[in-house]
């Protein structure tokens, strides 16, 4: 994965002035930035430069291939001039180099295919600082300015890991009247990635601000399948034809270990989106979970999907739908309160380090991620560490205290050797 990287960085041009210190390469302030958020070391670099001196070679040497460690506001500086679409392929070539070695296979459970989430995330704000891409929002006479992406993972029901895709910048353009929007990043996101991620077979999920015509007609356009959530409040004519039509349904009853519920679904194929001469049929799916205990409703939700919806699928379509709520527990939630800090300011900068923080933060994360379902000494040094936050205690602690030949001879030390010290 860090070839992936490195090989992405080495054909960035560089469009340093003459003059300007040449001294730190694009792919060592890359790699730098990434060590930071992989290690969730905010002062790994210092550490770091302490160990070249003491030892005339340090950890990012030897494991993240960092042959001269730039400050903080050289890499802030070096990062501004990078275009993030410019390393978008960095992950899919990441899931590539995993599925080469079948590990996403087990994450395909849809007609072949996997189940891609997509959500917006602010990941910067200030009153303060900001840029002329920033956002905006004014409340009460002050003016909060934010970034933010529409993020993508791969996710599915029963796993709490997810796999993070290429994300898309949600930006103000120069020129433009109107502030950007999570709509307008998914279909941007549609015309970047759609045959990029051809392969995965994705079948999109998302909240109800994607069940709308324009955007699902371009989810088809492209291939792709989805599973929405459809809220009745803003699909009047929708919900009004579902009332007025006969709907199929059937039903379940679980023991969950201290209530019987019963999960009632009801679905409705052939459905117009919309009330207008441009429209489409979609399939309406609905699921209630009743208590049988507590007598009360526990669980509602409506989605609309281009699947057809049938007594044998529509409790696992229901399940897949879901499962939407994982990119906001096990991404979003991950990314801004378990140490990866996604809303800290890292740098500002005047043109992309905002964005090229908040994009390699996203890189380290799925470098996670994907160790974590591939790698088996990985899987060992996290079962060695138990909790998540002691797991990255650890490799704060050896990474500033041990120098290693290489990423697999750290690796392998972290489970095998009881008393690091």
């Amino acid at each position: 994965m860090l070839n992936n990287l490195e090989s992405t960085g080495e054909g960035l041009s560089d469009n340093r002035r003459e003059g300007f210190d040449l001294k730190y390469t694009l792919t060592d302030a890359l790699k730098s930035a990434l060590s930071v958020f992989f290690f969730q070391h905010s002062s790994m670099l210092d550490f770091q430069l302490k160990m070249k001196n003491k030892y005339k070679r340090s950890n990012l040497e030897t494991m993240m291939g960092v042959m001269e460690i730039p400050s903080n506001v050289q890499i802030t500086t070096l990062l501004d001039g990078i275009n993030p679409e410019s390393l978008n392929s960095v992950f899919n070539k990441n899931l590539h180099t995993v599925d080469e070695w079948g590990s996403l296979k087990d994450f395909r459970c849809l007609d072949g295919g996997v189940l891609l989430a997509l959500d917006g995330v602010w990941h910067f704000s200030s009153q303060q600082i900001h840029c002329e891409h920033c956002l905006y929002k004014t409340k009460d006479g002050v003016t909060t300015y934010y970034h933010s992406i529409l993020a993508g993972a791969i996710v599915k029901p029963g796993k709490t890991a997810v796999l993070p895709l290429a994300p898309e910048m949600i930006i103000n353009i120069d020129g433009s009247e109107k502030q950007d929007c999570e709509r307008n990043a998914a279909k941007r996101w549609l015309i970047k990635h759609a045959d990029e991620y051809q392969w995965l077979s994705a079948t999109l999920l998302g909240d109800d601000l994607f069940s709308n015509y324009p955007f699902c007609k371009e989810v088809l356009a492209h291939g792709y399948s989805f599973i929405f959530t459809c809220k009745e409040d803003s699909h009047p004519w929708l919900t009004e034809t579902v009332k007025n039509s006969y709907l199929e349904e059937t039903s379940r009853r679980e023991w969950n270990g201290r209530h019987h519920l019963r999960y009632s679904y009801q679905w409705l194929n052939g459905v117009e989106i919309r009330d207008n001469k441009e429209t489409l049929l979609v399939n309406y799916l609905s699921l209630s979970i009743w208590n049988e205990e507590k007598k009360e409703q526990t669980y509602y939700n409506t989605w609309i999907t281009n699947k057809t919806i049938t007594s044998d699928n529509a409790a696992h379509l229901a399940l897949c739908g879901r499962s939407r709520w994982k990119i906001e527990n096990e991404h979003n939630n991950v990314l801004k309160n378990h140490g990866y800090n996604l809303k800290h300011n890292f740098g500002h900068g005047k043109n992309h380090a905002s964005e090229m923080y908040c994009l390699l933060n996203l890189l380290a994360f799925q470098m996670h991620s994907l160790l974590d379902i591939a790698d088996e000494d990985y899987q060992k040094a996290r079962a060695y560490s138990g909790r998540r936050n002691e797991f990255f205690n650890e490799l704060r602690f050896l990474m500033r205290f041990k120098l290693f030949e290489s990423w697999q001879q750290f690796i392998v030390f972290f489970y095998s050797d009881p008393d690091p010290g």
